[in-house]
């Protein structure tokens, strides 16, 4: 009898250490509640529509709810100090982008810099397209340069403002071939390509989803894409490093998931997985093509190279051009 009465308790005990293991499984495995991924955009601009697709995936094959919450404000640096300042759980993101990650914390006193964040999954590219009014007598981009060359100081471009990923992409284009031109900034990208298309200032580089629709109806003309692979929403636009002398010439803004510092990195890889296994679907592709993106399912320690060689580009440009927060104070 006390045989029976000890092998039953001996049972029970083994029973309970497996149900505690069995829900510490449960527990421990990633995730296991809801995820917040913030944009600190307002909601309906680009990183916004490139995250919400994702948190829908991310949802579904990881059996737990992802979901957006806009936080903008002050360039993107709102959202993205939230998401500094959380727990490194991996239950907050950021969905992230060369602009509120990279330059804004160069260009301004964020409580935040690039490095506290890591790389959750890249998700695209946008790279930025070279134009001018359709009537410019340049044939091609190398006309273009040689004419403005020629004329220190005569012409203008235009940008959605100061420091700007845009802008900082014309002053690199324009250091590179010796270009003295006149910076004309505007709040906004649309205000400055419609007086660039009008002549009122010479030229700019803007996104490939603004640039499709007025290129195909003829208002402007495309000269070049800033990235060395060519746009698949642009295929005809040939990249500038393709056809100038400026052969390293590769920049592109990015839009990825990202989380505070010292978050694991396993529990990063179960996203990494999910986004690159969707980006490399035809809906994928045809969805963010349709926004002029590019996919790029890279890994994340690719990722974290094109943040730090990000980091090395800008600094120096922005050093060279007097506009960072040094410089400012």
């Amino acid at each position: 009898m006390l045989g029976t009465v000890k092998q039953n308790i001996a049972r029970a005990a083994i029973t309970i250490v497996m149900m505690g293991a069995t829900a510490g499984w449960a527990q421990d495995k990633y995730p296991n509640k809801t995820v917040e991924i913030v944009v600190p955009w307002t909601a309906g601009q680009a990183t916004d529509i490139a995250a919400r697709a994702i948190a829908n995936e991310l949802s579904e094959k990881l059996g737990q709810t992802f979901f957006i919450s806009n936080k903008a404000g002050a360039g993107g640096a709102v959202g993205s100090a939230y998401v500094a300042r959380a727990k490194n759980d991996g239950y907050t993101l950021l969905a992230g982008s060369t602009g509120s990650v990279v330059i804004s914390p160069l260009l301004n006193d964020t409580p935040y810099e690039a490095s506290d964040f890591v790389p959750a999954a890249m998700i695209a590219k946008s790279p930025s397209v070279l134009v001018t009014a359709a009537d410019f007598p340049a044939k091609n981009i190398n006309e273009l340069i040689k004419v403005l060359k020629e004329n220190p100081g005569k012409y203008t471009f235009a940008s959605s403002g100061n420091g700007s990923a845009t802008h900082l992409m014309a002053e690199a284009f324009n250091l590179g071939n010796g270009i003295e031109a006149v910076h004309v900034p505007y709040k906004g990208s649309s205000t400055a390509l419609t007086d660039v298309q009008s002549g009122r200032v010479t030229y700019m580089f803007d996104t490939v989803a603004s640039i499709a629709g007025i290129l195909k109806s003829n208002q402007v003309t495309a000269y070049g894409i800033s990235s060395k692979e060519r746009s698949a929403s642009l295929p005809e636009v040939p990249p500038i490093a393709e056809v100038t002398e400026l052969k390293d010439f590769d920049i592109a803004s990015w839009i990825g998931l990202m989380a505070p510092k010292e978050t694991s990195a396993q529990d990063l890889a179960a996203i990494e997985k999910v986004v690159q296994d969707y980006l490399q679907t035809p809906e994928a592709k045809s969805r963010y093509q349709g926004m002029g993106l590019g996919v790029d399912p890279i890994s994340n320690s690719e990722f974290q190279k094109v943040v730090d060689a990000e980091v090395t580009l800008y600094s120096d440009l922005l050093n060279k051009l007097g506009l960072t927060k040094e410089h400012s104070k």
